[in-house]
């Protein structure tokens, strides 16, 4: 074969035919092009077999950790998808223990991962206090828990309180449990005369980006998946109610008290019929659900309403604090909680160092700032709780009872709870 690719056989010169030095150049890059995609196809069926390969032991690794509570992949699936995860060797789900589960890390780059998901399931024991310890009670008043936040060093300042997280919003009616805008709850609530109470499990979206709506709804049927299967193998028996066909997105945004609903719907009832006063005149409400285990109403005051009652409050007060910090880092909230089952076990306030449980069947405060009240609601123990923040406790202290008053009526109205114990006036009382 010559240099024009010509080809001697037999005495005979065979050779290409000559299209000219585009045309021919054209042939030689083809053929450089067929010999490539060779190459390439090779290496693309490598790729796919190595993904492959990564996903098989992805999915192995997720189902050993959580259980086999849940199925790998959905959760491969959340944040746009992923073929290789690693999960952290500090959790294990353990459903012989009161709490455990499995946190799921996304690999990136060579020596990064990134968190991408866990879940948590607790089981509760039908002898309360039988398997809790110290570690098992839940501070309702800790610095995390506080409905808004202070802004970043180098972010503008908002015109009023920043939200801080969503409402917890129920599923369906809330019988099957809750969701935020990145964890989904479900509960299972077992029939009497078992060992077990109740199972909760929490799918949770660790990636630090805002969860979609389909991702959502992913973590809502984990969620499920994990309570029902919990459930079944502890010998809880149950039966979970199907998820809603509509999750709606939780909001952040504040809206005028006069026009609220939801959870804060009795707050609005109330203003019809008082004068608001130094009350609260914005409001965070989420949807309220008839069954639900879990939900809460947070009032605030805007800054107009600030800046209108603040300086009568300095005058009467001394409070030493400038009207600029209150409205940038400590705005003034109330915030209402009803818990209901075995969500009331363990709860307590203590952020001031002062511990005070809260115990189904009694009503009180504490020395930080919060009332608390208990109920029955379908055979099942209920707290419900106001909070209100410093100094606002202070100023708003003349209202307080009542406000709290019109709130446990309408939450144990709405479930139809009885043996309602309420604190006394001398509870209100602020120095």
């Amino acid at each position: 074969m010559d240099e024009r690719g010509s080809e001697q056989q037999d005495g005979v010169v065979r050779e290409w035919p000559d299209r000219g030095l585009w045309g021919n150049a054209s042939n030689m890059l083809l053929c450089v092009l067929a010999v490539a995609g060779i190459g390439l196809s090779g290496w693309a069926f490598v790729m796919e077999f190595i993904d492959l390969r990564d996903r098989g032991e992805s999915r192995e690794r997720i189902s050993a950790a959580c259980g086999g509570l849940i199925d790998p992949d959905p959760v491969l699936g959340l944040n746009g998808g992923t073929d290789r995860v690693k999960l952290s060797d500090r959790y294990e789900t353990d459903l012989g223990q009161r709490s455990s589960g499995c946190f799921v890390y996304r690999v990136g780059d060579p020596g990064t991962t990134y968190g991408h998901f866990s879940m948590a399931v607790v089981r509760h024991s039908s002898e309360p206090g039988a398997e809790e310890t110290a570690q098992d009670h839940t501070e309702i008043d800790e610095w995390g828990d506080e409905p808004f936040r202070r802004p970043y060093p180098d972010e503008e300042p908002a015109p009023g309180p920043v939200v801080d997280h969503a409402l917890p919003h129920p599923l369906g009616d809330g019988g099957l449990g809750d969701y935020d805008e990145y964890k989904v709850t479900a509960r299972a609530v077992c029939a009497k005369g078992g060992k077990v109470s109740s199972i909760e499990a929490s799918a949770v979206a660790q990636y630090g980006v805002r969860v979609t709506a389909g991702d959502r709804r992913t973590l809502a049927g984990l969620a499920r998946q994990a309570a029902d299967r919990a459930a079944a193998r502890t010998g809880c028996r149950a039966d979970l109610p199907q998820l809603p066909a509509t999750l709606p997105e939780p909001g952040t945004e504040l809206g005028a008290a006069e026009t609220t609903e939801g959870t804060c719907a009795w707050y609005r009832r109330f203003l019809a019929t008082q004068e608001r006063g130094r009350l609260p005149d914005r409001a965070l409400a989420a949807p309220a659900g008839r069954a639900s285990d879990h939900d809460a109403c947070v009032l605030a005051v805007g800054e107009s309403e600030t800046r209108r009652i603040y300086p009568g409050f300095v005058k009467s007060s001394g409070y030493p604090q400038k009207l600029e910090d209150v409205l940038k880092y400590h705005p003034w909230w109330v915030k209402t909680e009803t818990y209901v089952g075995d969500g009331t076990r363990g709860l307590r306030t203590g952020r001031l160092g002062d511990l005070t449980e809260l115990t189904p069947g009694t009503a009180g405060t504490d020395s930080g700032g919060t009332w608390w009240a208990s109920s029955v609601c379908g055979g099942r123990p209920a707290l419900h709780v106001l909070w209100a923040t410093y100094p606002y406790d202070r100023i708003a202290a003349d209202r307080l009872e009542t406000l709290f008053r019109a709130y446990v009526d309408d939450a144990t109205e709405r479930r139809g709870c009885t043996e309602v114990v309420l604190p006394d006036a001398a509870d209100f009382a602020r120095s």
